[in-house]
Formats: C-alpha cells, structure tokens, sequence
C-alpha cells in the first residue's frame, strides 16, 4: 500500500487533496473521480475537483463543481473556493457575496477574510480590502503569506515605506522563505533602495545557489549599483546555467556595455532578441550597442521597426526608441528630424522640479505679453552647448532662465553686444518660484526645434569670451587636465580614462598639468598636478583661462573650454556621443591632424579608433596625444 495511502487510511478524498497539495493534479483527479464513484454527488469530493479546476487554471469550470458543492453542503471552505474561482472569472459581485457568506459561517478562518480581501481591493474599496486582510492575520499573526499579502496591498495603495515595512515583517516569520524574501527585495530594488535589495537577493543566493534567476537577479541588483565587474560574473553564471532566458542575456548585455566590451554585449542582446524577438526594450538596448559599434545604419534601422508597431503609442520603449534614433540623426547630421525625435526625452526623464506648473509648452511663436521659463534639463555639459541659443530666444520672447545655481555667475559674462539680450533675460533664484507673467515653458535641449534651427549655428566665444590668456609662450606650458566624469553615470567607464594611462602626458618635458577634476575623482595621474582653488564653473573658467590647453574626456569642461573659445583636446570613446561625430568636425585639420569641431572650433578631438575594452582602448589616442602635445609645445618655443 503506498505511503500517502496508509496515512489517509485509504480515504479517496483525503488521497485527492494530499496528491493536489503535492503538484500531482491527474493523480488527484483520479482520487476524486473515484470517491463520487463511490458516493455520487459526494460534496467534499465536488470541491477537490473544483480545486483541481482552479490548478488547472479553469476557473469557469470551477464554479460549477463548487456550486454544486455548496447546493448539497454550504460549508464555509467550498464558499472560498467559489469565491476564489468567481474573482478569477471576474465576477466581482458574485465573488463578494460568496466570501461573505464564508466568512460569516466560519469567521475564524483567516483564508475567507483573505480571499475577501483580494476582492474587495479590484472593486477599488482598499480601506475595506486592508480591513477584512488585517483581520486574516489578527487570526494566523505568524502566517508570512498573509504578511506578505498585507505589504503587496500597502505598496499598491501609494504606501511604499509602510509595504517595505510589513514585507520586512513577512521575511522576519520565515527568513528562509525564498517568496517572502524575493518579494522584499522587489518592493526595496522598486523603491530605490537598491543598497538594501542586494544582500536580500544575496541571501536567496544562499538559499538557492543553483537556481538560475536567483543569480540573475543578484546579478541584476548588482548591476543596479554600478558594481558592474560583480554583476558580469553572477549573470555570466546565470546564463550558462539557463542560456535560454532572454532577461539574462539581456542584463549581461547591459553590463559588458557598461564594462565598455562591446562586441560580446552585442553577442548577449543579440541572443536576447532571438529569444523574444518582439521585445521593444530589448530592442532598443540591441540598437543601443550597434550605436556604440558605430554601425549607426542598422542601429537607426531597429529604432524605426520599434517605432513601427502597432502598439508602439505611449509606451516608454518607443520613446526610448525615438530618443536614440534622434541621436543616431543627429549624428549624421539630419538636425530637423533629429532634434524633434530628441523631444521624446520628455517621456523618459522627468523633470524633478517642474516649477513650471501647468504652463503650456512654448512652440517657438513670438510671446507679446508674459515670459517663458527656459529650464536646464541633464547635465552641465548640455546645459552649456544649449546656452548658446539663449539670444535666439530671447529675440521672440522674454526668458526665465532655471538652471543650476554653479552657472549663474559663469552665464552673467554671456555678451550681449547691442544691449537687447540680458534687457529680455532673467536669471530664476535658486529655489525660487517662478514670477507669476510666465506663460509658457521649454527645455533648453529644445530650443534648436523650436526656433527651427537645422543647424549647429555659427560659432563665436558666448562664455568669458573677452578673458586674456594669462599662459606664456615662455617656460612650462600650463595644461588643464580631466579624465572622469561622474561615476554614478552608469556607462562612465568607458568615457573616462583610468588615470594611470595618461602617464605618457606626463612624459611631455616643458609642460605643467593643473586638475581641472572634480572632488572625489580618486587617485590622478602618476605625475604632479596643480590643484587650483574650487569654486562654481565661473571659477574653473577664470583657470581656464589662465591655462594654455585643456585636455578632457567628455564631461562638462569639454563644453566650457569649447564656449569660452579655448584650445582644448577631447579624449573620446570609440561611438561616441552624437554632438561628437565627424558630421561636425571642420574641413580642414589641425598641425598635428585632427580638425576642430562646428559646436566648438577651438575643440580637437582624439578618438579611439577600435572598439577594444577600456583597459586597451585608450592606449593608442593617449600615445597619439602625447605626440601631439610635444608639437605644440615646440609650436610654442
């Protein structure tokens, strides 16, 4: 007699629900089956067929076998059922007054306040739901399920502190219950916190250390904080253990983008699409790659075919799709469609402190009567490059200009040499609201689109554009140097140079290097560096200006040397950003080979040349910059 058997002594329904709690759904049906064999119309052998029904994920049928049961028997377990299958179907009211009969014949069973409460909360009446909940666990305080349950509910009902709280609650009760815990770094990692998800994900490792998606979701949370050498070697384990998961191969490609090892993350979101083909963000990321391989054709291509799916609409994939491929337009220099395909940055960034209200968009038409707001919207570096349209701007409207508070004094040296700019130009206080007269509102970034300039304008110096260069032909050169940019910035690795690859500069005699880092860089290049005073970027101008050169990965600087009109050199990635290209560099190439660009003429650019990791990929532009230096400091003597 086998075991089950024995334990039950042979009761065919008993056998049924001990076979179902087991996974064995035919196995029960049989036990069933043959207990209304046995006694026809048998309400207890009725219900475990409705239970099976509802495992089987047909809860229509499950009505009936529970109706039927409840017609011979109105027990209060197979009023849940009912219940529960009446909600799966989406017969909401019906669902409501079966529970409600179940937990008015048995109101010490927590699972009929429960099942009520699931119900309750997709009639939209959450107070009520949260209620018939917490009287579940008032009944069973140490059930982890229903804890779990109750933090699901909160989270849902805009309490997402109080849901992290009460999932916490939940993983305390059974600290090795790998639900409880997957759920609490779900509600952490979705609220932010991703510093307290990871070793929750950590701990599921530990509990399931072969289980494929616990090391893709360590992965993942690792990924999430910038720990990218980590995350590459627990995604890399996922994806042998489970090669076949589109969301592994996925993330692994997100990370070796991060990593700057661009080929294999090609090859990762590559098997990703082939996975799950119709996938628009997986697309976009793939697209994404292409970019950065400059195979900008086919990058622009997978774009378009996002953008061409019938349900692209509102998604946030089509946005992202339409973003990059305004970049991909830009980068070829089709500004028109470019910057108004750049416009769906609006949908994927929000603006953090939108002082602008409910003011209308400005559309570029002349304001007779009232202000736009003009407001800083990424970066110092954008906010820089788009400065330069302010007087455009300020010829069909007066502005409010909202932009960060290190660029106030640096923006008050802007020239305005027929007294009709800074008349129509105020600077917003930091932390000020707006002045009652605006009436319509802009993006700095958008200002190209919306005074309909289709191309990068003619240049003159528009940042501390009458500063005296203060270097000297004679003695030492004096060259500002900045090889990082933001580390929080999740693909930093690959813009910026690990500083002991600049040590060849340092081989350049009759030159001197002044930091133009920012604070928190880390240790610098292997040679003596000047550490000027720090201060807002009107401050780093003035040492800019006293300076003779200024290198510089793709930060901020780039663009502030570039503004002033001042010599600098840009050590760029292989792919760069699009206002980079070659589309803008000038026609015709400097003394030592490089040509300057329309954004900025003053700025030459040393371009990796092969998209190798970061580790290798900088050798040959920082050996072809050293050279360059040499020259110009014998340009100089």
């Amino acid at each position: 007699m086998p075991a089950d058997e024995r334990h039950h002594g042979g009761d065919p329904v008993a056998l049924g629900l001990a076979r179902l709690e087991a996974g064995d759904r035919d196995g029960a049906l049989g036990h069933f089956r043959d207990a209304l064999a046995r006694t026809p119309g048998d309400p207890e052998a009725l219900h475990g067929m409705a239970c099976v029904a509802r495992a089987a994920g047909r809860p229509d049928l499950a009505i009936g076998l529970a109706g039927k049961a409840v017609a011979v028997l109105p027990a209060a377990h197979f009023h849940i059922t009912l219940g529960r299958a009446l909600h799966e179907q989406g017969h909401l009211e019906e669902a409501r007054a079966a529970l409600s009969v179940a937990t008015l014949r048995e109101p010490r069973d927590p699972r009929a306040h429960a099942a009520l409460a699931g119900v309750l909360e997709a009639q939209g009446a959450r107070a009520e739901a949260e209620a018939s909940l917490r009287r579940a666990i008032a009944l069973r305080p140490r059930d982890p399920t229903l804890m779990l349950e109750l933090a699901q509910l909160r989270t849902r009902s805009g309490d997402r502190m109080g849901g992290i709280a009460l999932a916490r609650q939940a993983a305390a009760l059974a600290p090795d219950r790998v639900e409880s815990l997957d759920a609490l770094a779900t509600l952490l990692a979705g609220a932010g916190k991703a510093e307290e998800a990871e070793p929750v994900y950590r701990d599921i490792l530990r509990l399931r250390p072969t289980d494929p998606a616990a090391w893709a979701n360590h992965g993942a949370a690792l990924f999430g904080l910038n720990r990218h050498e980590a995350a590459r070697a627990a995604l890399d384990h996922a994806a042998r253990l489970a090669p076949e998961v589109a969301e592994t191969q996925n993330n692994l490609g997100l990370v070796l983008m991060a990593l700057g090892h661009l080929p294999e993350a090609h090859a990762a979101l590559a098997a990703a699409r082939a996975l799950r083909p119709e996938d628009s963000r997986i697309a976009v990321n793939a697209a994404t790659v292409l970019a950065d391989l400059s195979r900008t054709g086919e990058a622009e291509d997978l774009c378009r075919a996002v953008l061409a799916r019938a349900d692209a609409g509102a998604d946030l994939d089509a946005a992202r799709a339409q973003f990059n491929l305004g970049t991909l337009l830009l980068a070829r220099g089709a500004m028109a469609e470019g910057w108004r395909c750049l416009e769906a940055r609006s949908r994927l960034i929000p603006v953090a402190d939108d002082r602008g209200g409910d003011t209308r968009d400005w559309d570029g038409a002349a304001v007779e009567s009232g202000a736009v707001l003009l407001r800083a919207e990424q970066g110092l570096g954008d906010t820089i490059q788009f400065l330069r349209y302010l007087p455009q701007a300020a010829r069909r409207a007066r502005l409010e200009l909202d932009i960060p508070a290190s660029l106030h004094r640096l923006v008050r040296t802007m020239p305005d040499p027929d007294g009709t700019f800074w008349p129509r130009c105020r600077l917003l206080p930091p932390g000020a609201a707006p002045p009652p007269d605006i009436v319509a509102r802009c993006g700095l970034m958008s200002l190209p689109d919306r005074l309909g300039i289709g191309d990068a304008p003619a240049f003159s110096p528009y940042l501390l554009p009458t500063a005296a260069r203060t270097g000297q032909a004679r003695g030492a050169l004096r060259v500002g140097l900045c090889w990082a940019g933001n580390p929080s910035y999740r693909f930093d690795r690959r813009r910026s140079v690990p500083p002991g690859m600049l040590a060849p500069l340092g081989e350049v005699a009759g030159v001197s290097f002044v930091s133009l880092q920012h604070e928190g860089a880390g240790e610098g290049p292997p040679f003596a560096l000047e550490r000027p005073a720090r201060g807002d970027l009107l401050t780093t101008a003035r040492t800019i200006a006293g300076l003779d050169l200024v290198i510089t990965v793709d930060t901020a600087i780039a663009h502030l040397a570039g503004a002033m009109g001042w010599p600098v050199w840009l050590l760029n990635r292989f792919g760069g950003d699009w206002r980079w290209s070659a589309c803008f560099d000038l026609p015709t190439p400097s003394p030592w080979g490089n040509r300057g660009s329309r954004w900025y003429p003053s700025l030459h650019q040393f371009r990796q040349t092969r998209p190798d990791p970061p580790e290798h990929a900088w050798v040959e532009p920082v050996a072809r910059m050293r050279d360059a230096l040499a020259r110009w400091r014998d340009g100089f003597r």
